[in-house]
């Protein structure tokens, strides 16, 4: 009769660690805990021994599930705007001279290129080194 206590204990867990504010993985860990109790409290007539393996299983899993929870809910930097522009192909719709801006068409979008050194003639592909303003500095791809 005792196990079921313990299954109630392991459902409160698992309510606590879907409420916010967000607890990362810690009431799992419990839940585990309650749940290991549970099983022990079926196998055995002992009343210390379920608290025991709750014990233990709550302690155990919890240095495993923090490396787990930093690589799941640490947010990921990823380029932006127009910071995810460098290093893409783009195709010369007007030819760029180093003394004359060109146009240039990345994914769909018109930009306005500057070449520093060398002439790039239309329909020709290039690569974007670098985003000044609104315009693009090209270069040929390596």
């Amino acid at each position: 009769m005792e196990y079921k206590y313990w299954l109630i204990a392991c459902v409160g867990f698992v309510i606590l660690e879907i409420l916010p504010p967000p607890t990362h993985f810690f009431f799992v860990c419990m839940a585990f805990g309650a749940l290991g109790g549970a099983i022990a409290a079926v196998f055995s007539t002992t009343v210390w021994l379920p608290w025991v393996v709750f014990a233990v299983v709550s302690v155990a899993l919890t240095p495993l599930m923090i490396p787990l929870a930093k690589f799941l809910f640490t947010p990921k930097p990823h380029a932006s705007n127009v910071d995810a522009l460098i290093g893409q192909k783009a195709l010369v719709t007007e030819s760029v001279d180093p003394n004359k801006p060109g146009v240039v068409k990345i994914s769909g979008e018109s930009w306005r290129a500057v070449s520093l050194q060398e002439r790039f003639e239309k329909d020709e592909w290039v690569k974007i080194e670098k985003v000044e303003g609104a315009s693009v500095i090209i270069r040929r791809p390596s």
